[in-house]
Order: structure tokens, then sequence, then C-alpha cells
């Protein structure tokens, strides 16, 4: 029951937030030009698209598949974290010599502990494990259950073949990567296993001491993450196929926040060349990722793009001794994302309103809309108020009723009816009187 109402929790919220994004509406290229294949950065405040290039195209999904894993696990079991498992020596082959946090077969571990393992180092044997374990030894099943939330989440160009990642046959893209971290956004237990740039694991069977796990996530690190390193940065995952190669191209999924707006970046398939920070392990996509935070915190931010207190349109009034006139105020200021260059001013209004109204108006009355659009694209509708109280004049509405009706099709139909059935009446009178004035012939009889 505790798993159903989990879901069902998880994906209420998913859904509350992801409503359609707006098109993308900014190019980065002046400040810094994307190398990536695709991309796709979202404002999670105002789910307006920043930039998007080729989100669509399907990519290896390498060690990206773990955030899947991930979301299954918490879908099911984020009230059992705490609960512990044995590694399998069943998944030793499997994952061997690739990335890992040393968690050996035997030894006893926590859920969480084995997230912490997933999301610092993209370990291997934690993903394969867990899912081995919960899955009863069905791998094959769990791959299955991976395919059927990650549909529910809303991918469409999404397959998984394993756990971790390792099989080629895991593809993915930027949009189907940013529905998926915006789902695990909604789990506690992930934002805080994500922001960490260290996890400590406690000593194990094998383990005598406590081991130190470093975040793969450089930007986290303020003490060695060097050029890397973005405060704003909260979490992200890359496809470390690259990075232990150290060559070829690599994918970085990851938020930020900052002074309150938060950003998802699915920056896919970088190349090793544009990295320039000139470390000896390159991070391509993280690169181009923090390259991206550094523009958009410098480009944008949330304002107001209406104010409340000045009125936007007037309107014409009937039936009102008072006024001609109302002024007609916004409802809301619209928080959205703008240039912070600029205000509200640079948004284009497009008005939605009916030719006039009619008095009897109550101040706050909704009376049309305004549509706000900014580089072409719709930001928002903003409902449009009256802004004052309008008095009905009762004899300016009976002439105005008089008339109307004057000039009302009704009457006008009453009308020719009435004058054609006085003309069939008149004339069916003088054919009548005709009939009666005619002599009658007489019979004569002999």
């Amino acid at each position: 029951m505790k798993r159903i109402f989990a879901l069902i929790l998880s994906f209420a919220l998913l859904l509350s937030c992801l409503v359609l994004p707006a098109g993308a509406m900014f190019d980065p290229s002046p400040v810094y030009q994307v190398q990536a294949q695709s991309a796709y950065i979202v404002n999670t405040d105002t789910n307006i698209i920043v930039y998007e290039k080729d989100s669509t195209k399907q990519v290896s999904a390498g060690g990206l598949t773990k955030y899947m894993t991930i979301a299954l696990v918490l879908t099911n079991y984020a009230d059992q974290l705490d609960n512990t498992f044995q590694m399998p020596f069943a998944i030793s082959d499997y994952v061997h010599n690739t990335s890992n946090a040393d968690m050996r077969s035997n030894e006893t571990f926590t859920y969480r502990e084995a997230l912490y393992a997933m999301v610092t180092r993209n370990a291997n044997e934690a993903a394969m494990g867990l899912a081995y374990t919960l899955s009863g030894g069905d791998l094959d099943g769990w791959v299955s259950q991976m395919n059927a939330l990650s549909q529910r989440i809303g991918t469409t160009n999404s397959t998984w073949t394993d756990a971790c990642g390792i099989d080629s046959g895991n593809v993915t893209c930027a949009v189907d990567m940013y529905l998926i971290l915006r789902y695990l956004m909604s789990f506690d237990a992930f934002v805080e296993i994500s922001g960490v740039p260290t996890f400590t694991m406690p000593a194990k069977e094998k383990h005598r001491s406590p081991s130190v796990l470093v975040s793969q996530n450089a930007a986290l690190s303020k003490s060695s993450g060097g050029n890397y390193y973005r405060s704003a940065m909260q979490g992200g995952m890359c496809d470390v196929t690259a990075y232990k190669k150290d060559s070829g191209n690599q994918s970085y999924v990851s938020w930020a926040n900052q002074d309150g707006a938060t950003y998802i970046f699915c920056v896919m398939q970088s190349p090793d060349t544009c990295d320039t920070f000139g470390y000896a392990n390159r991070r391509p996509a993280l690169y181009e990722t923090v390259r991206l935070i550094d523009w958009v915190f410098d480009t944008f931010s949330i304002q107001a793009a209406l104010d409340t207190d000045l009125a936007l349109a007037e309107i014409p009034v009937k039936y009102s001794a008072d006024t001609d006139t109302l002024q007609l105020y916004p409802a809301d200021s619209m928080m959205t994302l703008l240039p912070s260059t600029g205000d509200g001013s640079v948004t284009q209004k497009y008005f939605h309103l009916p030719d006039y109204v009619c008095a009897p108006i109550r101040q706050g009355d909704v009376v049309g809309t305004v549509e706000l659009k900014l580089a072409g694209e719709t930001i928002g509708v903003v409902n449009l108020i009256a802004g004052q109280d309008v008095d009905q004049n009762a004899l300016l509405l009976t002439v105005a009723k008089i008339r109307e009706f004057l000039g009302s099709l009704y009457l006008k139909v009453v009308i020719v009816l009435s004058v054609l059935s006085a003309a069939i009446y008149g004339l069916w009178l003088l054919l009548n009187r005709w009939n009666h004035r005619r002599p009658t012939r007489k019979i004569h009889r002999r």
C-alpha cells in the first residue's frame, strides 16, 4: 500500500509541474557555441525551454541508465531505503573492470548506500546488485519494469536493456532525460543524495574501515572541483564511458539552482575536444554544462512581467451614467523568466477583450485576458479584471432596451408579418364586398 501511495504521490507531483514547456526562445551562441550533438535546458519554475538543440535525437544512454534504475527503486521502495541486502556474487562478471565503488560480493549494504554509490561513482555493481536483489534474480523482469515506468513518466525515445548502462542497447534522448530527472527531483532522498560532493561508505565485511566515495560531479566540490565547480550545481550524472576512456563523446544530465531559480541541463554527446580547462581527466559534457550554467544565470532572472497597479487596457461601458470607459488591470503579476537586463516591457502583449461591457460591474470581475509573448513564444496568459465598481443607470438601460427592441430583427419580422396579414385581410374584404355587389340573376317561371 505504501508503494502504491508513493507512486501516486510522485506522479501527481510530476504532472502538476510538467505542463507542456513553452518553445525554446534563446540562443547562447553569442556567449558560448554549444558543441554537443543535442541539448535541452528548461527553467522548472516557468516550464520555459531556454535552449534546445536536436533534443529528440536518440543517443547512447550509458551510465545515465542508472537514473532509470534509481527512479524504479524510489518509486517502489522510497520508504525502505534503510533496508539491507547482500551484494550478490552473480553480478561480479557482468560489471568486472567497469565503473564501481568497490562493493564486494557478500558484503551487506542498505538500499540508500547503493544509491549513494550509483550517484557519486556511477557504480555498476550497486545498480546491478540492487536490481538483482529487488527483482529476486529476475533481471529481465527488472528491465521490463524500467521500461514501463519510463513510458509512464512520458519518455518516447528511450529503451532500457540493463540496470546500469553497460549494455549498448540502452538509448535515450535529451527530452527524455529531462523528464526522468524531473521525476527523480520529486523525491527528497534523491535530492539529498545527489547534492553531496563525497559520501563515506561505512566499514563492511571485507572493508575494515570506512571508505570515501568522491562524486564524479566535480562541479559540486569547491575544494577539488577546480574550474568545474559551480555553487549553483545541485546534482548530476554522467555517461562515464567516455570519461573512463578519456576520449570520445560524453553526456551529462544535471540541475542547478541560484537565487530561487532552477534549471535542468541535459547535454548529450559533447566531443572530448570541447573541454579546454586543461585537466588530465577531461569532462567535455560537464565543461559544456558549467558554461551553460554561467550563461543562464548571467542572462536571465525570474521577474514580474506585469504590474498589478497599472491599468493595461480600457474598454467602453454601457448603461452607466458614471463613466463611459472601464480600466482593466492584470489579475496577477506573472513571475516569469526574463532577460536580466530588461523588465516586463520586453514582452509583447496581445489582448483578448469584448467590444464593450455592460453595467453593473464589480471591481475584480474578469473582463478578458492578455497573452504575453517573448521572442515570439507565448509565456503566459493572465486575466484582466475591472478596476472599479460601475453602477447601472435604470433610465439608460430602459432607453437602450427600447432602442434595441425597436431595431431588433424580431420587431421587424412582426411588422412585416402584420403588414402582410393586414394586406391579405384588406384584399379579402374587397373581394367579399365585390361579390355582394354583383347583381343576382332572376329566374322567371312561365
